[in-house]
């Protein structure tokens, strides 16, 4: 089982990113995608359902609105269940204690099913075009956000090392396509600081599954999306201040959850976090 958890953490934050070009946008960022996932951020859920849906009555072939409102479900959940508080755990016992409540089955259900639409009709576009940036993300979106529902919620840890190489392999399609989308370098830039923080054993046991990385390189690729991310900037940023903290540097993690409280007023998790931190917690 520890060797189980040891390989998850290679996937658990890689479940989001789309991006932007040398500090200007390669393309505008859609504003009620845009505005859907900072109501996510803001904890404003019911608000970023509803923009989310908006987006897919508006384009109902584009495959990344049903991964967006799959992904704003399962953090909704987590937030529900206090799994987003355990993130900043670096005692993996409780990073991977059972939640303190019973998880929705209606919200699992919807889960699968936006999941399975959008898997279908971003394979549809991927066989007109190989290159559909859209179609791509949607897919890395989508397998990491069921690597890290699976694994948080269910402790399904094998399950959720498949889904996660799944959503690892689109982001490299991804980035080959089109190294400009920045933010597709949260699942890599993740994949490789976690799997090169891993013990010897660990990592020989991921290379069973394909699953390989740098931890210079992976808080590289952190940095870069986090300066250059449109949708999910506050997300890479968030992901980058765990490793800061995962890495003993809890002054660059206390900066960076107070530039995200202040943008995200109304969840209190960011500013809770820096002060706990700031005043010597772990």
């Amino acid at each position: 089982m520890s060797c189980t958890r040891g390989l998850w953490k290679v996937v658990l934050f890689g479940f989001m990113a789309v991006a932007t070009a040398g500090g200007e946008p390669s393309v505008a960022p859609d504003p009620t995608l845009e505005s859907g996932f900072r109501a996510m951020y803001a904890l404003n859920f019911a608000s970023a359902g509803s923009l989310f849906q908006d987006y897919e009555r508006a384009h109902p072939s584009d495959p990344l609105g049903y991964a967006a409102e799959s992904t704003y479900l399962v953090f909704s959940e987590f937030n529900r269940l206090k799994l987003l508080e355990a993130e900043f755990e670096t005692d993996n016992r409780k990073f991977f204690a059972k939640p303190a409540a019973p998880p929705d089955p209606r919200a699992k259900q919807r889960v699968l099913e936006l999941s399975e639409r959008a898997q279908q009709l971003a394979e549809a576009r991927l066989r007109q075009n190989a290159g559909d940036d859209n179609a791509l993300f949607a897919l890395a979106l989508t397998y990491g956000i069921l690597g890290d529902y699976t694994a948080r919620v269910e402790h399904r840890y094998w399950s959720s090392v498949k889904y996660g190489r799944q959503g690892d392999e689109f982001a490299k399609k991804l980035l080959q396509h089109n190294p400009e989308f920045y933010d597709a370098y949260v699942l890599t830039g993740a994949t490789n600081y976690i799997y090169g923080s891993l013990s010897l054993p660990l990592r020989w046991t991921g290379r069973l599954f394909g699953l390989s990385g740098d931890k210079a390189t992976g808080e590289a690729n952190l940095r870069l999306a986090a300066e250059k991310g449109q949708y999910l900037k506050p997300y890479a940023k968030l992901l980058l201040a765990i490793a800061y903290l995962r890495d003993n540097n809890q002054p660059a993690a206390v900066a960076l959850l107070a530039k995200l409280s202040t943008e995200f007023p109304s969840n209190g998790l960011f500013a809770a976090q820096a002060r706990r931190l700031a005043a010597g917690g772990k």
